[in-house]
């Protein structure tokens, strides 16, 4: 166990997002009830996911604050979960004439992957026997009614929703759940899941271990549940160590990597989907892109790539999500989307939404649509963004030194305190630092005595070593290493392309269009830069200037708008604009932004 006491902008994500919205008993209360009233039974909808999806997030919060407010919430809403069951088991938003249709496998996989994450917070032995028994009653239903034999309904044709993707995500619980009992029963659904393929039809953990062609190309292209679905199987790899597995896993992470990551580290231009994202980031799409839930998800199975293979490439994505993608959707000016009037047929009752869904890489507002909106009877409404949103913050965070038989290894850079036991040695690592607006880190390391083990600081990519760790291995008792990174600004053009397919929901052929060439976009150590169009420059604008400029006096309020960082550059008419980090560009919702500028 890692103990972490940080006061950067890890501690400052996650402490809004636990004082926000996981302390709050009345939204608990909601999403359980939804359980009682079978409310997705009506419109086939995923109220269902709410619950899990963000006691998965409040769990990963708690390691990392050690609240004992937030334990306790949790803990409640955990027993309020637990009356939901029916007296054989069945835990659904469903009523049962429309059970197995639509999301309602999706809505019950996050309640046992919720429950599962709870169960590694909890402190009680006797909850913790009846949360085991409530989850393998959940599971038991399912087997006694999904599955390849007799009488039995094909996982693939639970939902008629992306191939029934969606549906063969309930893998990774059901991996878990061996884990935790030990019955081979679930490792045997496990095993059907894997050999369905994933998806009807199509096999796409067979695509990955071959590795022919990418994953926008598998022919079933909806980006997070696909995350998702290689979580399962690289769980299932842990369990039965079949090689073939792990090699797919990776082989698929790599080709995201390839194929989808954008500038600011989220995949799907069109839509939530894969779509060669990489190569289209300047081509507009009217539709909504960049979705929160693809971030976090990609946050969460990069960290467990980043356990399974010790390549710092998955510590960098980490970082190029969390610093601009990530911490750009937080709420903190507390604003309402005027998509909440547009969508609604009746009476509304305000709710805040701690995150936005969506992204925008060329100009345009932030707030626009609710990912994964719902309705609740009461008039109130949340989103699918909005409840993972957490788990991003408190994945980051449970990575930032990490701890194995080799010694100790510095992934991310975050001003605080970190704790490690390494094996009767307590490790202290004191991080000084004011990254990513400055590259320069002092690392202190304290021991209760002195000890040999490999200390590992990583190198981000951005700074043009390719990405790796420096190892220092020494005795060490009392020490200090100062680290610098130097932040200067670097450029990205689009890509060159000339014609590919993608499959938006079938093989479209998507050509090449010469004026979504002209773009640039800049960084700095690991921030995108973004201009916000109250900040002396429209979004839409041409950029005719030179890449080089002036860092002004960070966290200061420059024309209204709140920035981490911004930088003043010069046209060559002579005007004056900034840019600023776009985590912060466009926070009022109601201000056209762009990460990637228009040169021509």
């Amino acid at each position: 166990m890692i103990y972490a006491n940080t006061t950067g902008l890890v501690n400052y994500a996650a402490r809004f997002f636990q004082e926000e919205q996981l302390k709050d008993r009345k939204l608990w209360k909601k999403f359980v009830d939804q359980f009682r009233n079978h409310t997705d039974t009506v419109n086939a909808g995923w109220r269902g996911e709410y619950w899990g999806k963000m006691m998965r997030g409040g769990a990963l919060v708690y390691e990392y604050s050690h609240d004992d407010g937030l334990y306790d919430v949790l803990t409640e809403t955990v027993q309020d979960m637990l009356t939901v069951a029916e007296n054989d088991g069945r835990v659904s938003t469903y009523n049962r004439e429309t059970e197995f249709n639509g999301w309602d496998m999706w809505c019950r996989k996050y309640v046992i992957l919720g429950c599962e994450y709870y169960l590694d917070i909890c402190r009680d032995e006797d909850l913790r026997a009846e949360i085991i028994s409530f989850i393998k009653g959940c599971a038991d239903y399912v087997l006694a009614h999904i599955g390849n034999e007799e009488g039995k309904k094909p996982i693939t044709d639970t939902s008629k929703n992306w191939l029934g993707m969606n549906s063969c995500s309930i893998l990774e619980p059901f991996v878990k759940l061996y884990r935790l009992t030990g019955e081979e029963k679930y490792l045997g659904f496990a095993t059907y899941i894997v050999e369905e393929g994933g998806a009807k039809g199509i096999n796409i953990f067979e695509l990955a271990y071959k590795n022919e062609i990418k994953p926008y190309q598998y022919g079933v292209s909806k980006a997070y549940e696909m995350i998702s679905c290689f979580e399962g199987l690289l769980e299932y790899y842990y369990v039965t160590g079949i090689e073939k597995y792990k090699t797919a896993v990776i082989n698929f992470a790599n080709a995201v990597i390839d194929t989808e990551i954008s500038v600011i580290g989220c995949c799907g231009i069109t839509h939530e989907l894969f779509d060669y994202t990489r190569a289209r980031q300047t081509v507009r799409y009217e539709g909504e892109s960049q979705e929160t839930c693809v971030t976090v998800t990609w946050m969460k199975f990069c960290a467990r790539l980043l356990t399974l293979t010790g390549d710092s490439r998955f510590a960098d994505c980490m970082e190029q999500s969390f610093y601009n993608a990530y911490l750009s959707t937080l709420n903190v000016e507390r604003v309402e989307s005027p998509y909440i009037q547009q969508k609604a047929k009746g009476p509304t009752v305000y709710t805040f939404i701690p995150a936005d869904s969506y992204s925008p890489l060329l100009s345009r507002k932030r707030g626009t649509p609710i990912g994964g909106i719902q309705f609740l009877p009461d008039g109130s409404y949340y989103g699918c963004c909005a409840c993972i949103v957490s788990a991003g913050v408190g994945m980051f965070a449970k990575n930032i030194v990490i701890a194995d038989e080799i010694g100790v290894t510095v992934n991310f850079f975050e001003s605080g305190t970190y704790t490690v036991q390494y094996g009767d040695t307590t490790i202290e690592i004191k991080q000084e630092t004011d990254y990513p607006l400055d590259g320069r880190v002092k690392l202190q390391i304290s021991t209760d005595k002195p000890t040999q083990f490999a200390l590992r600081i990583r190198v981000p990519s951005w700074t043009g070593k390719g990405g790796s760790y420096a190892t220092y291995k020494r005795e060490w008792f009392n020490d200090e290493i100062v680290v610098e990174y130097p932040m200067k600004l670097h450029t990205q053009t689009p890509e060159a392309w000339d014609e590919e397919t993608i499959y938006v929901p079938g093989p479209t052929a998507v050509h090449h269009d010469e004026n979504n060439d002209h773009y640039v976009t800049l960084f700095r150590g690991p921030i995108t830069l973004a201009v916000d169009s109250r900040m002396g420059k429209a979004a839409d604008s041409v950029f005719d200037f030179e890449p080089i400029g002036e860092i002004c006096a960070d966290r200061e309020i420059v024309r209204g708008v709140p920035c981490l960082l911004k930088m003043r550059f010069t046209d060559k008419n002579g005007g004056e604009f900034y840019l600023v980090d776009y985590s912060s560009a466009g926070k009022d919702w109601n201000t056209e932004i762009a990460a990637w500028l228009r040169t021509k």
